[in-house]
């Protein structure tokens, strides 16, 4: 993917990544919607390429391109890959969401766009010739690809991993020396899940910047991570596919500040709108920078719809405060809110006191219909390795930190492997609900 992004890009083509765990109909979905020239696959995709493109019209059918094996890569530790040391391509972007609330949109980022976005990376984390970055994170995605791509034009020595297991990652990281490397906070809460003594063989000497995004981090895993990996290493970003990276927080604020995702990156401009006439209540997120897309891709013209208001401010569809200082704080997504009894409740809110239980190790809440209050908080929850907490434990904690309509009226473990949720970490509530109706029956 890494060679075959770099031709493309010196050839003014626009890429679309895809996931490859993405099944038949969605990988259709995208081919219809961006209606792209060629398909280019590895060989253990082709059958699962081929059948996608089965699902399509003639006129929409692109062609498949066979990728041969890289020539020439230099083979690092057990599992790892080091593509050509080349100077790095930054070209444009057609960039599906994740559809959480609905289906994917195609995010256009121009070159010009995704240099901007590269650029801020270089500088912020200080990339540079002498950085070993470890790829642990699918490159389809937007922070790690583009991370990547700033890496390698920075110079920087790109290490691949081929999959992501927390043994294989801690072995990888030591054996080469990784300097930087970005994961999502589930990946980071599976390396915790480590005997102390299996991480403790982990060399950390050489990391300098360990980059985290991509879902909210519950301040109690933050904390954990900086006591494991060491003060003035942890760096989170927040950001989306449609905006780039909004806010920074950086190793030093990362327990002063655990509750906030930052202050704005520079050249950002962020503003709060709407909500009720209440100051404290969270309002809707927007952001202006140079590394916000073009526009929504419109399959009938071939380009981007610009979404937003004139100003060219964009919604990120977050909530949150503004804190003093100038730290963001996010609250929930616009159109998760649970109105309980005529009472907005927040189920980012509730999953974050969960995640502050010890013997809690994942949780999505969601809101499911009642004839009394219209809605009821609910939730799906993961227990720690040999935990046997049970709902009444967890309500009695919960009591603790939130007011009485804010704690979940039901409460369903399941194992990890049930938890919905998007490859990085976000929660998938819709999909939380019809589980918990299946649980409950």
């Amino acid at each position: 993917m890494v060679v075959a992004r770099d031709a493309a890009s010196r050839g003014e083509m626009m890429v679309v990544p895809l996931y490859p765990q993405l099944a038949g109909p969605e990988v259709a979905y995208v081919l219809e919607h961006a209606r792209p020239r060629a398909l280019l696959v590895e060989a253990a995709h082709r059958a699962a390429a081929a059948h996608a493109v089965d699902m399509l019209s003639a006129r929409d059918r692109p062609a498949i391109v066979e990728l041969p094996p890289v020539i020439g890569a230099a083979v690092g530790p057990p599992g790892c890959r080091r593509p050509p040391a080349e100077a790095a391509e930054v070209g444009a972007t057609l960039l599906y969401t994740s559809g959480t609330t609905g289906r994917p949109k195609g995010c256009v980022r121009t070159a010009a766009q995704e240099s901007a976005r590269a650029a801020e990376l270089t500088a912020t984390y200080r990339l540079g010739p002498d950085d070993v970055h470890l790829v642990a994170c699918p490159l389809a995605f937007s922070a790690p690809g583009i991370l990547l791509r700033a890496a390698r034009r920075a110079g920087a020595t790109t290490v691949l991993l081929p999959r992501f297991s927390p043994a294989g990652f801690l072995a990888a990281a030591s054996a080469c020396r990784a300097t930087v490397f970005f994961l999502v906070p589930t990946q980071y809460q599976r390396l915790l899940e480590l005997p102390a003594a299996e991480r403790d063989r982990f060399d950390r000497s050489a990391v300098r910047a360990a980059l985290v995004a991509g879902a909210p981090m519950p301040p109690a895993l933050r904390h954990k991570i900086v006591e494991w990996l060491g003060p003035g290493r942890l760096w989170e970003f927040y950001g989306s596919s449609e905006t780039g990276t909004i806010t920074v927080l950086d190793p030093d604020q990362q327990l002063t500040h655990a509750d906030t995702v930052g202050r704005p990156a520079p050249g950002v401009e962020i503003q709060l709108r709407g909500g009720s006439a209440d100051p404290d209540a969270p309002r809707e997120i927007l952001v202006r920078s140079p590394t916000v897309m073009a526009g929504y891709w419109n399959p009938a013209t071939r380009a981007a719809d610009w979404p937003g208001t004139d100003d060219r401010f964009v919604s990120v569809g977050d909530l949150g405060h503004i804190e003093a200082g100038g730290h963001l704080r996010l609250v929930d997504r616009v159109h998760d809110t649970i109105i309980s009894g005529g009472i907005n409740v927040h189920p980012a809110e509730v999953e974050r006191a969960l995640h502050e239980h010890p013997e809690v190790a994942g949780a999505v809440v969601f809101g499911v219909t009642d004839p009394d209050w219209q809605e009821r908080v609910a939730a799906l929850v993961v227990r720690a390795p040999g935990s046997t907490v049970d709902e009444a434990e967890l309500r009695r904690f919960l009591r603790e930190h939130l007011a009485p309509h804010k704690l979940p009226g039901s409460i369903v473990f399941v194992d990890a492997d049930e938890l919905p949720l998007t490859p990085s970490g976000k929660p998938l509530r819709r999909i939380a609900a019809r589980l918990f109706a299946e649980h409950r029956r």
